[in-house]
């Protein structure tokens, strides 16, 4: 994801000036600001890329109308995309309109021809786990075409399986997901198997959560890459629910050392998401410390390196909470882009991370 810089005298006083967008929304101006930039787009791509990031965020923030009518006016894959955000966001799940809203995104689907088509698949699967319609996400899954965006949809469906209470169709499916080194599906995996013995250990089955565990973990390659991170700080989560905490541990503290190894500006995204870890597992002044660490190794990258990574942080301080003042940093971060869009000399390269930064701030301020 990249961001975006200042935009010209004219648009911005177009912005301020132009009858709000979404009335009643929540920190309109941010908002507004958002799509006037994303609207104003002079590359076709960028623009619906734009546009798609603002329906998304009204999705999440629970503007259906107002995500609905810029959806309109995307390709059919990122229509798609959005109208499962929107389903997602519902207070009902397994609501009329979820339903709907799936069979909108299905037909989307079908006139989806580029990789969003694989992606969309992969979504309707989760949106029907959702709903718990199994039979129909399973076989939802199964028809995704890229192998590891189907491993990924498996996995989604296990999580939804497991948290139904279907234990035994989670463990059944949890096996079916190929263990296909090229394209790293092990990680998914081995995911699987740990959210399943998780909760097998949480409804009273400690020997076969052991099982499922330690399969899980002899899925972990032994020389990981940075990618392996995530399978690591899965298995790890899964291992500290189910009373391991000195495998969890180990684990996460393996997690880590592949995060400060890298050196390109993912280093951030990868120390936010092993802070969300050490969290979970009950550390939280381990976590503070990635974070702080991640936003020291921020202040290193070029400027729009840092903008991308910036969303990144923002979200994991936010995670974070209240202790130690997360909302504030989370905010303080995404300002702090801003400011320096704002100070750019080529409004048109921050064009991106402008917009980014904006949605981000509005859904802070909102929480």
């Amino acid at each position: 994801m990249r961001f975006c810089r200042s935009f010209s005298p004219l648009l911005a006083v177009c912005v301020f000036v132009a009858a709000p967008a979404f009335a009643g929304v929540g920190s309109s101006v941010g908002i507004d600001t958002a799509r006037e930039l994303a609207h104003a787009a002079p590359d076709a791509g960028l623009r619906d890329e734009l546009r798609h990031d603002v329906a998304s965020s009204l999705a999440r923030q629970g503007y259906g109308a107002a995500a609905r009518a810029e959806a309109a006016h995307l390709p059919p894959g990122r229509h798609a995309m959005v109208l499962l955000e929107l389903a997602a966001h519902l207070p009902d799940l397994r609501s009329k309109e979820a339903e709907q809203l799936a069979l909108d995104a299905q037909t989307a689907k079908a006139l989806t021809t580029d990789w969003r088509k694989a992606r969309v698949a992969h979504l309707l699967a989760v949106a029907y786990a959702r709903q718990e319609k199994f039979a129909a996400a399973i076989a939802l899954a199964h028809t995704v075409p890229d192998t590891e965006e189907k491993a990924s949809a498996l996995q989604a469906v296990v999580a939804h399986l497991n948290r139904a209470g279907e234990v035994a169709q989670a463990r059944e499916l949890a096996g079916t997901i190929e263990e296909n080194r090229r394209y790293g599906t092990y990680r998914q995996k081995a995911a699987a198997l740990a959210d399943t013995a998780r909760t097998l250990h949480a409804r009273g089955n400690p020997d076969d959560a052991a099982t499922l565990l330690a399969q899980a973990e002899l899925l972990l390659p032994k020389k990981p890459g940075w990618s392996d991170g995530a399978a690591y700080r899965d298995v790890a989560v899964a291992a500290y629910r189910c009373g391991r905490k000195d495998l969890a541990f180990a684990l996460l503290t393996r997690a880590e050392a592949l995060a400060q190894q890298i050196a390109g500006p993912w280093k951030v995204t990868e120390l936010t998401r092993v802070a969300a870890a050490w969290r979970d597992c009950a550390d939280a002044s381990r976590a503070a410390a990635l974070l702080s660490g991640a936003a020291d190794f921020l202040q290193t990258l070029q400027p729009l390196d840092r903008a991308e990574e910036a969303l990144a942080l923002a979200q994991g301080w936010a995670r974070a909470g209240e202790s130690p003042g997360g909302k504030d940093r989370a905010l303080a971060t995404m300002n702090a882009v801003l400011g320096e869009a704002a100070r750019a000399g080529n409004p048109e390269t921050w064009r991106k991370p402008r917009v980014r930064a904006l949605l981000a701030s509005a859904e802070l301020a909102g929480k």
